[in-house]
């Protein structure tokens, strides 16, 4: 009968065993550690195409501008602007620009001639967007700067007016900081006439530029007129008109026409006695109308001045008041 024996491993052998083993996968988490994993297809693909290639043609420039999300620029290093001669093809590199930029200025261009552009962004694997569409401009000869621009003020907004020039249309530039204009002009549509009405702001001076235009769609715009700066410390109302009294109950109410200009503060009421020198303030008045009192002498004279932002109208014709008629 075949007689078997079991052999017990020495409890030294199975605890060296075990240790080499914890030591092997401390080993293999210590190598990955740190490690990155494999690029994916995705991070491959083409970045997304350039839109809204836009062209400005003003001064010596040629601006080009165009849009890419917000939310992909993290994904590439920057784009690529191209430019060809004369014709849609052989093209150049004119710029490698920054994620954060969206215009390039071209300042190497000759009037007459014909310039297409386009664009495509490098993805930070080094992969190329496909090309944005081509933009094709044919920047013309500029015409001349705007000249005697100036402004009137009328009852409910402002004239800003300037010298015509022959077959030109005209934008408009405004601005809440001397020196510093946007490209959008304030008017939607071009100007035809030389002049443009605007609403008055009467808490800061207000600064405008004009620009003549040739009607193209790069617009094609000449250098800046002259700054206009208009000061609501300039507008003085037109001089209250009307003026008349009726008295009632010992009072004497002074009433006039209300003033056209709808810019102004109010109206300041001037008398003056026969005892007095000049005229003095009596009071102020955001309405056409004003009451006191029965004057202490009996001849007394009144005017009224119309309140503008800063200065006051000339008087208004002079109202001579004999208490002895009215008793």
């Amino acid at each position: 009968m075949a007689q078997f024996r079991i052999y017990k491993r020495p409890k030294m052998i199975l605890k060296k065993n075990f240790f080499t083993i914890i030591i092997c996968i401390i080993a293999l988490l210590a190598a990955s550690c740190g490690k990155k994993g494999e690029p994916t297809l995705k991070a491959f693909e083409k970045p997304a195409t350039v839109e809204n290639i836009k062209a400005l043609h003003r001064d010596n420039n040629i601006y080009i501008s165009w849009q890419y999300p917000a939310s992909k620029r993290s994904k590439i290093r920057g784009c690529q602007i191209l430019r060809s001669d004369g014709a849609d093809s052989n093209y150049r590199e004119l710029a490698f620009l920054k994620t954060d930029e969206a215009l390039y200025v071209d300042k190497d261009f000759t009037a007459g001639i014909e310039y297409y552009y386009k664009l495509r962004c490098l993805s930070l694997k080094d992969v190329y967007s496909d090309y944005s569409d081509v933009i094709k401009v044919a920047p013309l000869t500029l015409l001349s700067i705007p000249k005697e621009i100036s402004f009137i003020t009328t009852n409910d907004s402002i004239k800003i007016q300037w010298q015509h020039i022959s077959d030109a249309h005209y934008n408009i530039y405004k601005s809440y900081q001397k020196g510093i204009y946007t490209f959008s002009p304030l008017n939607s549509s071009l100007l035809k006439e030389n002049f443009y009405i605007d609403k008055i702001y009467t808490e800061a001076i207000v600064y405008y530029t004009v620009r003549s235009h040739r009607g193209t769609e790069i617009r094609d715009e000449s250098p800046p007129s002259e700054e206009l700066g208009v000061n609501p410390a300039d507008f003085v109302p037109s001089a209250p008109s009307g003026l008349i009294y009726v008295p009632l109950e010992k009072k004497i109410y002074l009433l006039w026409n209300e003033n056209p200009e709808l810019w102004i503060k109010g109206y300041k009421v001037y008398r003056k006695t026969a005892s007095e020198r000049e005229f003095i303030l009596i009071g102020d008045t955001l309405t056409p109308v004003f009451a006191e009192s029965m004057p202490p002498d009996a001849k007394t004279n009144y005017y009224v001045t119309a309140v503008g932002p800063k200065k006051e109208s000339r008087p208004s014709e002079m109202l001579l008041i004999d208490i002895r008629q009215e008793n």
